[in-house]
């Protein structure tokens, strides 16, 4: 196992890479997954190609996104991980999960990892998430992991979106 490869109670988070294309394709058909991410459900060609851009994102930063399959079925319920966010937030987390997933507490423990990855093995010192007003059970998700709500982003196109923000707790001194 690599250092990006993260285990936890009930998860494990791996690197996506071409092997996951299959699995991956059927995840981003599913409008129930897809319905709250901007882009939407994409076609196998569009899940290829993005694909290839979550395999190109671990050996050109150091992270990524993750496959979140169940340990104790090897199930996929899910993807996630970390992504440079193009309106110059910084790195945001995201998060996508199987209908069959969804309401498990997956989410939070998904997230708590994925920051302590953030600080701890990337080195960053903040971390963003992003998501739409209507998404409540994601709000409650992100909370739950220590994500804040900071002030909502208003696009150019009038579409709001909410920004979440967590930093790196600040390490106690012997003194």
């Amino acid at each position: 196992m690599d250092r990006h490869t993260l285990i936890t109670e009930r998860l494990r988070l791996s690197p996506i890479i071409w092997a996951d294309a299959d699995r991956l394709a059927v995840l981003h058909a599913d409008a129930r997954v897809m319905n709250l991410l901007k882009h939407g459900v994409l076609t196998r060609a569009q899940s290829d190609v993005m694909l290839a851009d979550y395999e190109a994102e671990w050996p050109a930063l150091g992270f990524g996104s993750w496959t979140v399959t169940e340990r104790a079925s090897g199930t996929l319920v899910g993807l996630g991980g970390l992504r440079v966010h193009e309106d110059d937030l910084g790195v945001a987390l995201r998060a996508a999960f199987t209908p069959e997933a969804q309401g498990k507490g997956y989410g939070p423990e998904l997230g708590r990892a994925s920051l302590a990855f953030t600080f701890e093995v990337v080195g960053l010192d903040r971390a963003v998430a992003i998501t739409r007003p209507e998404n409540i059970p994601g709000h409650r998700g992100l909370e739950k992991f220590g994500m804040v709500r900071e002030p909502e982003i208003v696009r150019e196109d009038g579409r709001k979106l909410l920004l979440y923000a967590a930093v790196k707790p600040k390490t106690k001194r012997a003194g």
